[in-house]
């Protein structure tokens, strides 16, 4: 060892493993978004392809994140997380060296499994290191510190694109991963032997994965393929029918997939509902870094500056949840930080008709003094409902409804926002004049990050029938960007009304 250790420094090495670990999740989440146009560019890939690059890591994340937890309630936390960080940055580097869409999609997805064993264990082995009463901090801590990534996320996104290219945002995980795995191995107590056997519900599994990733991909290619389509109807349709079955399987199971039990807490219910539907508004901070390269027309280095008000402001804001909840409890700060998301969703999405960044700041800074306030306070209360011996499937189940709000949450919006933004420019197509007219607006996808199939779509077009295409398709993209973002603000709403429910004093959690 190059540091002294001591059982009163150990839980502090700890959070630093995990916190390091944690903060590539974050790096993906923030850098990622502003290389996508270069990403689009590059690869030639259409608008729904782009979508993919981010939700195909989310979706495979979301549908195995509660076996992740399973086994590391099974096999032991430290185990399991060293198994899903190798497999994280493993995914990571053929993400860097990726040829095509398809590559790197594929990548993403192997991606997402590593994150899912390794996400649970990460916010078990920060809780078991520290007591009670200092649990909130050390979660505020813990995200403080990995949310420096985060906060820098878009920054050094936008660094890395620009000077370097869009593989270095895969390849600078590297280095983030290394100091997790050694500071893990080092300082991280190794589980007690476990003598039970590792027990899967792998018929709850496949229905878990089943309705999850019907329910994403109904939403993903509804525009594209037609919301009222057989194949469309046919997801969703799948997608209630193995909820059920899932459902009435998991209360029967031996050895059930989720400890649905759990939910019979209140507290546990509640909190647990509100992450899936704030986490379903956080992908908007996608959106947000391609409105800021397409529609204002800024670099990804500039691009990256602009956002940090929607990130840096966590770094300060995520400690002082945590003290906040341990001091009055969780409704205190989640509700604060929900208001404050709220009015960023409806300020966004009110001035972006200005498509001035000036105009937009005071949105993204709202958004990023809210978020962390809620996001502190949510693990520590979770895991202080329930017992050492569910933390790991309770982590999972908080952290799937996570992902699965962070899937479902960019498929729902992603799909909103296209068959919008179709509508619209179909409406500027029909009425315009030939050659224009002639023009279908599924030629013109990825218009803006000037992909090969969209050049050559218009380069028959005279310089002023592309200046008035190019600023309908502004125009249609803006109008359907704010919709989105009042569309966004409900789910706020929704977990708003949900937070009123939760007990007011600190000893009720």
């Amino acid at each position: 060892m190059i540091f002294n250790l001591s059982d009163k420094n150990r839980k502090w090495w700890t959070l630093l493993a995990m916190a390091s670990a944690l903060a590539l999740v974050f790096i993906d989440q923030t850098a990622l978004a502003v290389a996508l146009p270069a990403i689009q560019h590059d690869l030639n890939l259409s608008n729904s392809m782009v979508q993919w690059v981010i939700n195909a890591y989310l979706l495979s994340l979301s549908t195995t994140i509660l076996l992740g937890g399973k086994i590391g309630d099974s096999v032991g936390h430290k185990q399991t997380f060293l198994g899903g960080i190798i497999l994280f940055i493993s995914a990571s580097i053929l993400c860097a060296l990726a040829q095509s869409g398809l590559w790197l999609i594929v990548a993403r997805i192997f991606q997402g499994i590593g994150g899912a064993f390794m996400i649970p264990s990460t916010n078990v082995l920060v809780v078991n290191a520290f007591p009670e009463n200092e649990r909130g901090k050390a979660v505020g801590i813990y995200i403080a510190l990995a949310a420096s990534f985060l906060a820098f996320g878009p920054l050094l996104g936008g660094m890395l694109t620009e000077w370097i290219g869009w593989r270095s945002v895969f390849w600078i995980n590297f280095p983030v991963a290394l100091t997790s795995i050694l500071l893990a191995y080092s300082v991280v107590v190794r589980d007690e032997k476990r003598t039970e056997k590792l027990k899967i519900d792998v018929f709850g599994l496949i229905l878990s994965i089943a309705f999850i990733s019907s329910f994403v991909l109904g939403f993903m290619e509804g525009a594209n393929l037609g919301w009222t389509s057989t194949s469309i109807l046919s997801l969703f349709l799948l997608s209630i029918l193995s909820f059920s079955a899932f459902i009435f399987w998991e209360k029967r199971a031996v050895n059930p997939l989720v400890e649905l039990t759990l939910f019979k807490n209140p507290t546990f219910s509640i909190v647990t509902t509100v992450m899936l539907f704030i986490q379903a508004v956080s992908p908007v901070f996608v959106f947000w870094a391609i409105f800021i390269q397409n529609v204002l027309a800024y670099s990804p280095l500039k691009a990256g500056m602009y956002l940090l008000p929607s990130v840096l402001p966590i770094l300060f804001m995520a400690p002082l949840g945590g003290y906040l909840r341990d001091k009055y409890g969780p409704t205190l700060p989640m509700v604060s930080g929900c208001s404050l998301v709220i009015s960023s969703l409806l300020w966004i999405g009110f001035f972006c008709h200005y498509q001035n960044y000036l105009w937009l700041f005071p949105g993204f800074l709202f958004y990023g003094l809210g978020l962390p306030l809620m996001l502190s306070g949510t693990m520590a209360t979770i895991m202080s409902t329930v017992s050492a011996q569910l933390r790991g499937i309770a982590g999972a189940i908080i952290n799937c409804a996570r992902q699965v709000g962070n899937s479902i949450g960019l498929a729902i919006f992603a799909g909103f926002l296209a068959s919008i933004n179709k509508w619209q420019l179909n409406l500027f197509l029909s009425s315009s004049q030939p050659p224009v007219s002639q023009i279908k607006e599924a030629d013109i996808d990825g218009l803006f990050a000037k992909s090969s199939q969209a050049m050559q779509a218009i380069s028959h077009l005279s310089s002023h029938s592309v200046v008035l295409l190019r600023e309908a398709a502004l125009k249609s993209y803006t109008y359907a960007f704010s919709i989105t973002m009042y569309f966004a603000a409900l789910f706020g709403l929704i977990c708003l009304l949900l937070l009123f429910k939760l007990p007011r004093n600190k000893g009720k959690t």
